[in-house]
């Protein structure tokens, strides 16, 4: 099933993480984004809260694919680390497209 934010619960950066209250519907999920991870999207400038909240669907996406695949972590946690967003992008291109909510094809590169 995949991740949808927890509506009683906001995300939050620190530690140069982020992370991101989620729920399968039956189980809430503690989704940690590293700062690699973020910077691989979309090389911001500043990871803010702003950015965060544009690439929520993103992260969720690659969070649900880990957890489909048994890969999560102890203690209901699912860590999106930067290997795993390729590796996401690579299972889902036939599937998926701009429209669908992959923002990385949207976005310039500001590299």
């Amino acid at each position: 099933m995949p991740l949808s934010m927890r509506e009683d619960m906001p995300p939050f950066i620190t530690r140069e993480n982020a992370h991101i209250p989620m729920t399968d519907g039956n189980a809430d999920w503690l989704v940690i984004v590293t700062r690699e991870a973020m910077e691989d999207v979309s090389a911001p400038p500043e990871i803010s809260m702003g950015w965060l909240m544009d690439h929520l669907a993103l992260f969720g996406k690659v969070a649900s694919y880990k957890l489909e695949h048994g890969r999560a972590g102890s203690e209901a946690t699912v860590w999106v680390q930067s290997e795993d967003v390729p590796e996401w992008k690579a299972q889902s291109s036939g599937r998926n497209s701009a429209a669908d909510g992959d923002v990385r094809n949207e976005l310039p590169k500001s590299r």
